[in-house]
Order: structure tokens, then C-alpha cells, then sequence
């Protein structure tokens, strides 16, 4: 497997281009939106800096954790997710993260996943959506990939 790393800038820009892609054309000028999003890591430890920790289990073949988005929306809403690493595997990219969830309730999950190569890497993750008012939110969470010795 090589190992691939990508711009975060351009994965911001992505992850920009397919929420507006996604929009309700309807919006009008007099939309009112009070939407908050926070991207939270509820089973990793966090530090003084606020850099999320995973720790690399020996043994396996990736190791994983369960992310969250935040919010104060109601109903179901579409998240996207993009990380600035992954791998390459049969020739294709791999990312660290799942692409989409859906709120329920205000809160969505994805599925992080990290390969031992990246033991040492500190990654971005980004999550964001649009809502009906064509506000894009958009947060991110830097992980650590500790060696577990």
C-alpha cells in the first residue's frame, strides 16, 4: 500500500463544491439561520492542545474509532466528511473517513479509520453541511496517531 496525503485546502474545497451541489435552489434573502456544528471525537482522549489521540493497536490491520457531528438542527441532514490522508489501495484512494452521514436528532457519526503507516501522523478531519438558507458550516478535528509502545 503507498501511502497518500492530500492538500487540505483542496479537500475543503471539495467538501464545499458537494454540499453547494446539493442545495434547494428555493432560498430566499430573508432566510434566517442560527445552525451550530461541532466534529467531536467521544472515545479518543483528548490534550491540552486539543488534538484528539488514537492509539495504533498492534496486530491489526487498521484501527478505528467513531466520530460525531454536533448540531442544533432538526430532522435529518446530510454530513459530508473528508480527511487530508488515507491510503492507496488497488489503485484507488482510501480516506480515513466514511464520505456521508445523516443527523438524527442533531447528532451524526462516521467511522475514522487509520492504517500503521500513519503511526506518528496527525491528521485533519473535516465535517460540513449547508442548510436550507445556503450557510455552509464546516468544522474540523486534528487525531494522532500514537504507536501503542
Amino acid at each position: 500500500m503507498i501511502y497518500k496525503t492530500i492538500s487540505s485546502s483542496i479537500l475543503l474545497i471539495a467538501l464545499m463544491l458537494i454540499a453547494c451541489d446539493t442545495q434547494n435552489e428555493t432560498t430566499n434573502s430573508e432566510c434566517e439561520s442560527d445552525f451550530t456544528m461541532n466534529v467531536v471525537a467521544p472515545s479518543l482522549q483528548i490534550d491540552e492542545n486539543y488534538y484528539y489521540h488514537i492509539e495504533w493497536l498492534e496486530g491489526y490491520t487498521q484501527t478505528f474509532s467513531t466520530l460525531d457531528v454536533i448540531t442544533n438542527t432538526q430532522g435529518y441532514n446530510k454530513i459530508y466528511w473528508a480527511c487530508n490522508s488515507g491510503i492507496t489501495y488497488a489503485g484507488e484512494f482510501v480516506s480515513c473517513v466514511n464520505p456521508a452521514s445523516y443527523t438524527n436528532d442533531g447528532v451524526a457519526h462516521t467511522v475514522m479509520s487509520v492504517w500503521e503507516g500513519m503511526v506518528g501522523d496527525t491528521i485533519t478531519i473535516y465535517a460540513g453541511f449547508t442548510d436550507w438558507c445556503d450557510i455552509q458550516y464546516v468544522d474540523s478535528i486534528q487525531v494522532i496517531i500514537d504507536d501503542f509502545n
